[in-house]
């Protein structure tokens, strides 16, 4: 099978030398054989072209582009501050000391003095004269025989205990009182020998409210005394 295809290629290239060999002569007459055959060489020439595979092209690989590289930043070394030298501060100069050279001098006698007896100044201390400080003295207290309420006065309540007991008696209760008429101390004076009563006279004169007592037209403290009476034949 590769002779005929070879046998024809061999032929075409003997032909085409002849033509360019001849110029332009004319080729001598062919046969009725060859005239047949050359058609087929050139269509198995054209096939075999047709046939032959065409050059696989390889698809080329991009090249690597050089990345730029990063641009460094020059470091300028920074210049250490030059100490500056320290001023010396210009030096005193000593000036020359001045000796006192000795003079000559005539002794000096000393004179008497007269010497003027000076009478001594006496100075007036200013007296000062003490003053009492005016302080108010408290008004005295007085004694109120009738003393006056501002409230009528409660009667003291008889205990049960003593009045079971059948105990009765009279008590005598001092009050003190301010100038505005506030109780300032509250005792007995004479007790009726049971302390249930005595407890409950102090309590019922405790809760009394005194108008102040007045004299020469001001109000002074004042001392008040009250009998309190407990019997059992009082009306209650």
């Amino acid at each position: 099978m590769l002779r005929l295809p070879l046998f024809l290629l061999l032929s075409l290239a003997l032909h085409a030398a002849g033509w360019l060999l001849h110029g332009k002569a004319q080729p001598p007459a062919l046969s009725a054989a060859q005239t047949r055959e050359a058609p087929q060489v050139l269509r198995l020439a054209a096939v075999l072209q047709q046939a032959a595979p065409a050059p696989v092209k390889l698809p080329e690989q991009p090249q690597p582009q050089p990345q730029p590289q990063p641009q460094r930043q020059a470091v300028v070394p920074r210049k250490a501050p030059v100490p500056k030298p320290a001023t010396q501060a210009p030096e005193a100069k000593a000036k020359p000391a001045l000796v006192a050279q000795p003079t000559q001098s005539q002794p000096v006698q000393a004179q008497p003095t007269k010497t003027t007896s000076q009478s001594p100044v006496v100075v007036a201390a200013a007296q000062v004269v003490p003053t009492k400080s005016v302080a108010a003295q408290p008004a005295a207290e007085v004694f109120s025989a009738k003393p006056s309420f501002r409230d009528p006065p409660r009667q003291p309540n008889y205990p049960a205990q003593a009045r079971r007991r059948n105990q009765q008696g009279e008590v005598l209760v001092e009050v003190r009182l301010d100038a505005l008429g506030r109780q300032r101390s509250l005792n007995v004076l004479r007790s009726s020998g049971v302390d249930s009563l005595d407890r409950a006279a102090l309590e019922a004169v405790a809760q009394w409210r005194f108008r102040p007592e007045t004299s020469g037209g001001q109000a002074v403290p004042s001392r008040v005394q009250i009998p309190i009476r407990f019997a059992l034949t009082a009306s209650r």
